[in-house]
């Protein structure tokens, strides 16, 4: 499917990556959860952000998995990549790997030294093989958490307005991205970051999301996107806490609180290469109480 044929809203998935007892990547548990969110209104999955543990994976690893989910995608749904690197040379030589991999899309994040991001994107959008979604993610583990801006709304803005710019994703300062969206084009996609303020997102003008809930439960952002974009925000408001309690629950333990809840949710592999982040019983004890009055588990 081209990917600028897909219908607002849209939901991205950007995939925890499943890892086995030893560590090592857990294709078969890939698999089974693929066809479990396949199952779902997720539209596009993303391989290599934040949420699946990039940091921790490597360039193999990252494409091994994102030629699997490629592969393994029905045609309304596409795969992508994510990028963060503020040297355009190597991102042009990952954009290549990936869309020799398979994926429809690449999720680049602005270099956090404004001084770079005209430059850089001048070069990388010239050159990319695959359409570009910009994040706006100033500190990326930073999850539920808003930074100081990469740059100013105007050359945020001026960037979105490049060709081959799929769309644009906020950070969590709606004050600040109110404005931004005043520079980023109606016929580019306007995204917001953050399961828990999704009708705020669609308030200043967002018509889709690639957060980390998108692994939890990416049916209701994509009711509660509809439900915003009609302007019926009352109508939104229990889903919207619905979301709000688990993620304000599971965000503080980044991808080890997203894994925890996709296990109690049947989803396989759910194991973390990062030791340190260790979820006390009483807050497991609540998400999975949050997961069971939604209906999840």
């Amino acid at each position: 499917m081209n990917i600028y044929d897909l219908p607002n809203p849209l939901v991205a998935l950007p995939m925890v990556t499943p890892f086995n007892e030893k560590g090592g990547l857990d294709l078969d548990s890939n698999e089974f959860n693929l066809d479990k969110w396949k199952k779902t209104e997720a539209d596009i999955f993303i391989v290599g952000t934040a949420s699946g543990e990039e940091l921790l994976i490597t360039e193999e690893e990252k494409i091994l998995l994102l030629q699997r989910v490629s592969d393994s995608l029905p045609n309304d749904k596409i795969s992508a990549a994510g990028i963060d690197n503020p040297s355009p040379k190597q991102t042009l030589i990952s954009a290549e790997k990936y869309a020799n991999s398979g994926a429809s899309l690449l999720r680049i994040r602005y270099p956090r030294d404004e001084t770079q991001i005209t430059s850089y994107f001048s070069e990388v959008l010239k050159n990319t093989p695959l359409p570009v979604l910009l994040m706006h993610q100033g500190q990326p583990l930073n999850f539920g958490v808003a930074p100081k801006p990469v740059a100013s709304p105007q050359i945020l803005g001026s960037i979105a307005s490049m060709d081959n710019v799929f769309g644009y994703v906020t950070e969590h300062d709606m004050r600040f991205e109110s404005t931004v969206r005043n520079y980023v084009p109606e016929e580019k996609r306007f995204w917001i970051c953050n399961g828990s303020m999704i009708l705020l997102g669609a308030l200043i003008g967002c018509n889709g999301t690639t957060t980390a809930f998108s692994n939890i439960w990416p049916d209701a952002l994509k009711e509660l996107l509809k439900i915003g974009i009609a302007g019926e925000f009352d109508k939104g408001k229990i889903l919207q806490n619905q979301i709000k309690e688990i993620d304000n629950l599971m965000l503080p333990y980044l991808y080890v609180g997203i894994k925890y809840c996709l296990s109690l949710m049947g989803f396989k592999g759910m194991i973390s290469r990062d030791k340190n982040i260790n979820i006390p019983d009483e807050i497991k004890y609540k998400i999975s109480k949050s997961l069971e009055l939604a209906n999840l588990i």
